[in-house]
């Protein structure tokens, strides 16, 4: 059989009646059995080098993982979606079903090594699966020929092969979006869809990108069936009961935001709120535009093949595009198909790249499309060679061009699986030998603060305080505004539930954690320090792993000190009067109960928060979070006796960072509605900061409360205030 033969996918099968026994067992397809044992070979091939790799053991390539297991690992012991024992739930996990499904494993008694082992075995179980799906809907849509080379090429993919023997969900996902395709396929021409809601139900607990491919299939699920209503192909009630079967993926995915709600206080996971471009403060759509658009086109490069071929062959996109083509132009169930796929596809590509992670972790997020991807991609190529006119021509240039793809996927494969055998041992090298140190080397009871929390969570035994906010609540907010915030957020945690002890990256390319020690939470000296030997890799389409990539070498494990907590609350001299009221800029929490906001003079500059502090007379130490401001801010000060004046007093550094500028620290100011006149900060060379006042009058203080702002002289023009406060006090006699 060549590219080119077909099977009407519609066409009812023919039944041969052999001479002989009356009933018979069917042969299995060899062509399957062929694809599997494939699949197979190659994912045990890529474990094995990453165990050759690491001393003869599996290292995940990935921190990530560990946080899988973590969570699995609880659920084993009936605490459900909770990282530590005891601790408040968490949203963590990146996959609901696939820490259920450990969980379970766990349950029955299965843990540490063991079932990091279990993961990556239901990973190799999940490839197979997916291989001969991918073959089973090429059959369906075209030939058993067009199946054998998608199922081929998908079981040689790399970057696939990476992420479904990294004990991450990858394997999951990929399984169940080529089942759910393959469900909707099979079941559309009698429009009687069982299978595809159960599978798209599982599909929509796996991923937010599986959600948005399920809603691509149920808009193809919704075609069919008003197709079939208007053409009275079937009894109405049944259409109805089969519409309504359809809307258990959506109900799924429903009860799981419920069920978050109810357990965390909020709908949203973890992964989004810290990892997704909306979450961040960009004060302008079109910035966060920007960043999506230019995502799209950098995934659209590597999985299209057109900027690399790390991922797919060369022109992948292209021959993708003419097989989108082809089932456009075929029979109307396809085109249906069609258009399922352009808005499952370009939707996943959309969402992923509202991550700032998008392009991290070797793309882990789009990888379970690309068996996908593939198989359109072979459609392309029958496609091609279809339109040539001589018969024995076509079938040369489709052969010619299948055995190209081939040839280039085969010979990335083992560049993949040397790159989850380095990944795995700069991982082991850094998280996973720093666990170990903290289960020696700590208290049992101590709580180690981490910006990579899974392995240290895992094997460490010791609870853990995740800085970036995946498995400790309200932090993913404060990590994306910088160290004051989290400063702040550490600071209003119980006393008997701050860090002990710090283990961070001294330098990584995410939030500045290391930039907590300007706040004086560490001690002197860090009690031991690890250097990542392993040499910096590269080579791969995606910006290396952060301890492959040489972008954060060393974690250093301190001990927390918290001895100079609330020294910055008071001002640095006496201000007239009593204190009423203090903006303490830089804590998310106070400044949303003052109704802080700052207005940049320029759009895409970012407001962050800093830490600082400060040694005075005596040797006394202050410690006060502060925010960058390019422009002005408003903030609204309480508790105000209406007819007596205030004073208010800042401490700002007003120094530009850039070097003097006379107008980088005088703001205008207007209260209540009133332009006061203007307020030149103080300035000190010597210092952080410096503290100055500026009296609002009695007629301007007409109540309890006084909205106070801070901005240009000159609006729209430069040169603009460029200064960081820290703290104001309102104070009145």
């Amino acid at each position: 059989m060549t590219l080119l033969e077909e099977t009407p996918p519609d066409a009812p099968a023919v039944e041969h009646r052999p001479r002989g026994p009356r009933f018979r067992v069917r042969r299995p397809d060899p062509l399957l059995l062929a694809v599997i044992a494939l699949a197979a070979l190659t994912s045990v091939a890529t474990i094995a080098v990453n165990a050759g790799y690491n001393d003869g053991r599996f290292a995940p390539p990935l921190d990530d993982v560990y946080i899988h297991l973590q969570y699995a690992s609880r659920i084993g012991h009936g605490e459900f979606l909770r990282y530590m024992p005891g601790d408040s739930p968490t949203t963590g996990a990146s996959s609901l079903l696939y820490v259920l499904l450990l969980g379970a494993v766990a349950a029955v008694g299965v843990g540490g090594s063991l079932l990091l082992y279990a993961a990556v075995a239901f990973g190799v179980v999940c490839f197979v699966a997916t291989v001969a799906g991918v073959y089973l809907l090429g059959r369906a849509l075209a030939s058993r020929t067009v199946g054998t080379a998608a199922a081929a090429l998908t079981a040689l993919s790399g970057a696939l092969l990476w992420g479904a023997t990294s004990g991450m969900e990858v394997g999951l996902v990929s399984a169940l979006v080529v089942a759910t395709l393959l469900a909707f396929v099979v079941e559309q021409p009698r429009a009687r869809f069982v299978a595809t809601p159960v599978a798209g139900t599982l599909l929509a607990i796996t991923r937010p990108e599986g959600l948005v491919v399920v809603v691509a299939v149920l808009l193809g699920v919704a075609v069919v069936l008003g197709s079939w209503w208007r053409a009275r192909r079937a009894p109405h009630r049944r259409l109805l009961a089969t519409a309504a079967l359809c809307l258990l993926p959506l109900v799924a995915a429903g009860t799981q935001s419920l069920v978050y709600d109810a357990m965390t206080g909020t709908a949203e996971n973890n992964g989004i709120a810290a990892k997704s471009w909306l979450s961040m403060p960009l004060t302008y759509p079109l910035e966060v535009a920007d960043k999506v658009t230019g995502t799209v086109q950098d995934l659209l490069g590597v999985f299209g093949g057109t900027t690399s071929t790390g991922v797919v062959g060369p022109a992948t996109l292209v021959l993708a595009a003419v097989g989108l083509a082809a089932l456009v132009l075929g029979r109307p169930p396809r085109r249906v198909l069609a258009g399922v796929l352009a808005v499952a596809l370009g939707g996943v590509l959309v969402a992923v790249s509202t991550l700032m992670t998008a392009n991290l972790h070797n793309g882990r997020y789009l990888q379970p499309l690309i068996p996908v991807v593939l198989l359109l991609t072979v459609l392309g190529i029958r496609a091609v060679a279809a339109a040539v006119p001589d018969p024995r021509r076509a079938r040369v240039l489709g052969a010619g061009l299948l055995g190209v793809a081939l040839l280039l996927t085969a010979v990335e494969a083992p560049t993949w699986a040397l790159r989850s055998g380095q990944q795995g041992a700069a991982i082991r090298e850094s998280a996973v030998s720093v666990a170990a140190w903290l289960r020696g080397h700590t208290p049992p009871d101590s709580r180690i603060a981490v910006n990579d929390v899974g392995a240290v969570a895992y094997l460490s035994g010791r609870r853990t305080v995740d800085l970036i906010g995946l498995t400790t609540n309200g932090f993913a907010e404060a990590a994306n505004e910088g160290p004051g915030a989290l400063y702040e957020t550490l600071a209003r945690m119980p006393a008997d539930r701050r860090p002990t002890h710090f283990s961070i990256f001294r330098t990584w390319g995410g939030a500045n954690v290391a930039a907590l020690g300007d706040g004086k939470v560490f001690s002197d000296e860090p009690l031991i320090a690890f250097l990542v030997k392993s040499p910096q890799r590269g080579g791969l389409p995606f910006p290396a792993i952060c301890q492959t990539g040489g972008e954060c070498p060393e974690i250093d494990v301190w001990a927390a000190d918290w001895s100079h907590l609330g020294s910055g609350d008071l001002p640095d001299a006496p201000v007239p009067g009593r204190i009423v009221d203090r903006v303490n800029v830089g804590d998310p929490v106070d400044e949303a109960a003052h109704g802080y906001s700052v207005q940049p003079a320029l759009v895409g500059l970012q407001p962050m928060t800093t830490l600082r502090h400060e040694t005075g007379q005596g040797g006394r130490v202050v410690v006060d979070s502060g925010r960058h401001v390019v422009g002005g801010e408003t903030f609204t000060l309480r508790g105000l006796t209406p007819g007596r004046p205030v004073t208010l007093t800042g401490r700002v550094d007003a120094l530009e960072p850039a070097g003097p500028n006379s107008q980088a620290g005088v703001v205008a100011v207007t209260a209540g509605g009133q332009r006061l006149g203007e307020w030149e900060f103080a300035t000190s060379r010597t210092t952080h900061w410096a503290t100055s006042s500026f009296t609002v009058p009695a007629d301007a203080v007409t109540g309890p409360e006084l909205t106070v702002t801070l901005g240009p002289r000159t609006p729209y023009l430069a040169p603009y205030p460029d200064y960081t406060p820290y703290s104001y006090w309102a104070s009145q006699e």
